[in-house]
């Protein structure tokens, strides 16, 4: 396959990104692939399958912090850009930043599709603000992240579960989403070696990553200092960044043993971390950490920061492994501990032997290769909005950002109160032409079939649909009954004060709690026997954008009509071409009566009337022409 990999972000392999990103290309290639790399390192500029775009000029003030990070930041050229795509099977983009976004808008003109991954933390960006510890702006950053690049990529490789869920929580929306660790190299592994010059004689600590801020490497210090061995410990800072000097000041400032602090090689840093004894990690914000996991493949414990905003703390296999992530002395009281209990951490060493084999770089390569590639068939390519689905029945497109709060034991089902259904009949007839008219301008909707209610607006039915819109779908059955209720979930009527508004308009959530079930079933009867009302019910259960088609659905709602021995009817939404081709118009068709068999058993008789309602839909949403505005595509995780 042609693969072309975006870095925005690519240099000296002296960080967490440009190491993952190079991984993966020596792996993609070994494999047979055609890897293109589009960057912004002029020390790349000539060589084979490298586009190479000019520098970010920021000016000289942002510039100057740019460059003392030691990265380099790319400019967005569509020449480059254009060349870098032909004959591109997938784009993989390792940053949400400048190029990542301009190739991402190109490759979608083309209908290329686009994987990305998930290497950077908010903090990481803030950090150079100074707001790296102000909520705020780290949401905003996410914000930005996802509404101007993640909200438009196939699929997100996330390094561990943590920043999936912190960023879904953030966003409030769940992505199309692959967790997959970067990988520990095989270079890594335990061995014995002769110790020499400073490493010799003393208790080696080891700590690798880049001097910057949100890598907390002064608490180590100030740590390693409150030690009682404090004369006997030495640190070994593995990495280079703008910090050195500071850390140098507070090492001396403190009295320790001078840190061993040098950027190392591969093969070097293998050697480093067979001398030491200890792998301390304070950092208080990190996707994954690597390092860490490098460190204990050879065998090192480690004793990590609780930090909430870090990933690494996963990696704890006791509480031995952790410290309070601010406290400087309960990390000396840690470091103390395995320094005087030489058996067990030999012990807990052998523990995290097995532990990692888990993160097998060529195994975790392979499942990210798997990942970009399963984006390279024949639907994947359009330049359409795609949704990607795994499972019909339960994936939700719904997107709303609302998080269902169970409704309390006791959850009132019927109002009799008589302020409660003199606001709901306000409500209703107040809502009912301004529903008609937002359904006409928003959905262009029109109603066919809508005559064949009238025979029945005395007595009880049930209607079914195809659940492709949120507010249309909401609005459609009030349109058709001035005595309507619709079966919801618990999100519905989870926010206080539209609760109460919902339930006016006829909302009945389904209940979570066993003890609110049967006075469910009874609202269910008092509406359609005795308020001789329609219930509507979306049997697909989740929201699926403008879907043309209709999806599977079970056959348990289909009791209710069985058990009431009362007629359903079905609305089958559909799309036509409009006018504008980009905005096709809204058709619900009308169908039924619908029976029950009175002659099958009850199972048989809810199957049976599920079924025919289901052909029927069915049948429908095939007979005309339909406009796609979104594709829904079936992939394998």
């Amino acid at each position: 396959m042609k693969v072309l990999v975006v870095a925005d972000v690519l240099g000296e392999e002296n960080n967490g990104t440009t190491i993952a990103c190079m991984n993966l290309v020596r792996y993609m290639s070994s494999q047979g692939d055609d890897v293109k790399i589009l960057c912004a390192d002029r020390d790349k500029k000539g060589n084979h399958n490298y586009f190479v775009v000019p520098e970010l000029n920021l000016g000289y003030i942002i510039n100057y912090f740019v460059h003392k990070n030691n990265v380099v930041l790319a400019k967005p050229t569509k020449k480059i850009i254009r060349k870098a795509l032909d004959g591109v099977d997938v784009v993989h983009i390792m940053m949400p930043f400048a190029l990542g976004r301009a190739t991402l808008k190109e490759a979608r003109k083309r209908g290329i599709p686009v994987t990305a991954g998930f290497h950077v933390q908010a903090e990481n960006f803030t950090s150079h603000l100074g707001l790296m510890n102000v909520p705020l702006a780290n949401n905003l950053t996410y914000k930005n992240f996802y509404n101007h690049f993640y909200k438009y990529v196939d699929a997100i490789h996330y390094p561990t579960d943590f920043i999936r869920e912190y960023f879904e929580h953030v966003i409030k929306r769940k992505t199309n989403s692959y967790v997959i660790s970067n990988g520990v190299n095989h270079q890594y592994k335990k061995y014995k070696l002769e110790r020499k010059g400073k490493l010799a004689n003393h208790f080696n600590i080891l700590f690798i990553g880049r001097y910057s801020k949100e890598k907390t490497h002064p608490l180590l210090i100030k740590a390693v200092s409150l030690s009682k061995h404090k004369d006997d410990i030495q640190l070994v800072f593995a990495g280079q960044g703008p910090y050195a000097n500071s850390m140098k000041k507070l090492s001396k400032e403190l009295g320790i043993i001078p840190p061993i602090m040098k950027f190392y090689s591969r093969q070097d840093l293998v050697k480093v971390i067979n001398s030491c004894d200890l792998y301390v990690h304070p950092a208080e914000i990190e996707i994954e950490a690597i390092s860490c996991l490098e460190a204990i493949t050879c065998g090192l414990v480690p004793v990590i920061s609780d930090s909430e905003r870090s990933a690494t703390n996963k990696f704890a296999l006791s509480e031995k492994n952790l410290f309070k992530y601010d406290s400087p002395e309960d990390l000396a009281n840690k470091i103390d501990y395995w320094i005087e209990h030489p058996e067990e951490k030999e012990e807990c060493s052998k523990q995290y032997l097995g532990y990692t084999k888990q993160f097998e770089q060529k195994y975790c390569m392979e499942k990210t290769r798997n990942m970009i590639l399963s984006y390279t068939k024949k639907d994947c390519y359009t330049t359409q909005e795609k949704r990607y689905y795994q499972d019909e029945i339960n994936d939700d497109f719904a997107n709303n950002g609302i998080v269902a709060k169970h409704n309390k034991v006791g959850y009132k089902y019927i109002h009799k109160n008589i302020f409660f259904r003199f606001f709901s009949t306000l409500l209703r007839t107040i809502a009912r032409p301004l529903i008609w008219l937002m359904n006409k301008i928003v959905y262009k909707q029109k109603i066919v079939n809508k005559k064949i209610l009238k025979k029945y607006k005395k007595s009880g039915y049930f209607i079914y649909a195809n659940h492709t819109t949120s507010m249309g779908d909401a609005y459609t059955p009030n349109i058709l009954s001035r005595k309507n209720y619709i079966l919801v979930g618990e999100e519905t009527t989870s926010i206080p004060f539209v609760r109460t508004i919902v339930s006016m308009l006829g909302a009945l959530p389904i209940p979570y709690h066993s003890e609110n079930i049967k006075p469910f079933l009874d609202s269910v009867q008092y509406y359609i026997k005795d308020k001789k009302a329609s219930i509507t019910i979306y049997p697909e259960a989740h929201i699926w954008p403008t879907y043309t088609k209709i999806r599977n659905f079970k056959h348990a709602s289909f009791r209710y009509p069985v058990d009431l021995n009362v007629p359903c009817f079905s609305i089958t939404n559909t799309y036509r071409p409009g006018k504008n081709p980009k905005k096709p118009k809204l058709v619900s068709i009308i169908d039924g009566p619908f029976y029950p068999n009175p002659s099958l058993n009850r199972a048989d008789a809810i199957k049976d009337l599920r079924d025919q309602i289901y052909e029927n839909m069915v049948r429908r949403a095939a007979e005309v022409p339909q406009i796609e505005q979104i594709r829904y595509i079936k992939v394998e995780k």
